[in-house]
């Protein structure tokens, strides 16, 4: 009897055990197939994430809308962000005043506005509020426009007391509350405590290209070149990535005091180039007609310099061929002389004697029973 209990009690505790192992496995398997649920919901949710943004044939788009044009040219288009460069104090500012007028008013100059009355944001974070005070009234003083009408389609901070470390989310509250079309940063390296920091430079194009679709916006970003004087690339990883990812890269360029802004790079076609400059009064006015006069001075000088170049050349290679024929008492043959000159000069022979023949064409020299001599005039120049 004692012993059919013990077996009995063997057999309940091998149960217990199995059950035990049952019990683990089964929770194994349970977490298991939790886990894999919680994946799979993550991966369904990346799927429903991405389906947005295939693109086939059927896809619907909307079209692209510039934000302004030049002779019928689309720039800063909406959805975007693009760049205005420049060196320092080379009229960036200036340039966007124009911008901005053109905004407002509907044109200026040849620029025209492709927004009905648009809402512009613009965030100054390098001048001093004197300065971006002029911002607002040099554009109602060439728009003409009533300043409360200015006022209101136009929004200007002057941000730079504040810490780049707020200036990203202050944008988007102004965003936010004013709805803009297009949003200038006038000085997008503050938004960075350093424009060399690779990644802090990828978050910050990445959040104004989000920024830029979300709201429909057109971000013009602000950002002076390198300082070298042939270097127009922009500053820094903040440069390198602002110039991969921007839909137009314009710069900025001064020269005797005519501003020119022209399209260094765009996804579509390029803005023609414009220009304006300051008058006696102060007042901002086109300059295009002065760009365009400067441009045929300056072909003008540059072609009467290679002119002088060329008759430089010419004559030194003459006295050159005139001194050989001296030295060789005053006569030497042409074969002789052909020799030389291509040895002096790598020219070919048939160039050689082309020049050679132009000498005696024009009287330089003179031939004489197979020999070549200076003529009278060279003779007595030389």
């Amino acid at each position: 009897m004692k012993k059919d209990f013990n077996e009995t009690e063997n057999v309940q505790q091998q149960a217990g055990q199995v059950n035990n192992q049952a019990r683990t496995v089964a929770d194994i398997v349970g977490e298991d197939v939790n886990q894999m649920t919680a994946e799979e919901q993550e991966r369904e949710q990346r799927r429903a994430d991405l389906a947005p943004m295939l693109i086939q044939s059927g896809t619907v788009v909307e079209p692209e809308v510039p934000a302004l044009t030049v002779d019928d040219i689309g720039m800063f288009a909406l959805s975007d962000i693009h760049a205005l460069k420049g060196k320092q104090k080379c009229g960036k500012t200036t340039a966007l005043k124009v911008c901005l007028a053109a905004w407002m008013k509907g044109n200026q100059f040849r620029i025209k506005s492709g927004l009905e009355h648009p809402r512009v944001l613009y965030l100054d974070t390098e001048q001093k509020q004197s300065d971006v005070k002029l911002i607002v009234t040099d554009v109602i003083q060439m728009t003409g426009l009533d300043a409360n009408y200015v006022d209101e389609h136009l929004h200007v901070y002057a941000l730079r007391r504040r810490d780049f470390n707020l200036l990203m989310d202050d944008m988007r509250l102004l965003v936010g509350d004013f709805c803009p079309q297009v949003v200038v940063i006038d000085g997008i390296v503050e938004f960075v405590a350093s424009f060399n920091d690779e990644a802090m430079a990828k978050q910050l194009i990445h959040e104004l290209l989000c920024l830029s679709e979300e709201h429909r916006l057109s971000i013009v970003c602000v950002l002076h070149t390198n300082k070298a004087d042939d270097d127009h690339n922009m500053r820094g990883h903040l440069g390198t990535m602002l110039a991969q990812k921007a839909g137009t890269v314009l710069e900025c360029k001064k020269m005797d005091g005519v501003i020119t802004v022209s399209c260094s790079d765009a996804r579509h076609q390029e803005m023609p180039d414009w220009s304006i400059m300051f008058q006696d009064d102060g007042c901002i006015a086109d300059a295009d007609e002065q760009r365009r006069k400067a441009l045929e001075q300056h072909k003008a000088e540059l072609q009467q310099r290679r002119q002088e170049a060329n008759a430089q050349k010419q004559k030194e290679r003459l006295d050159y061929a005139l001194s050989c024929i001296r030295d060789n008492g005053g006569s030497m043959s042409r074969k002789q002389l052909t020799a030389i000159l291509i040895s002096k000069y790598n020219y070919q022979r048939q160039t050689v004697s082309a020049i050679i023949s132009q000498w005696l064409k024009e009287g330089k020299m003179m031939q004489i029973n197979g020999y070549l001599h200076a003529s009278e005039e060279t003779a007595l120049a030389f």
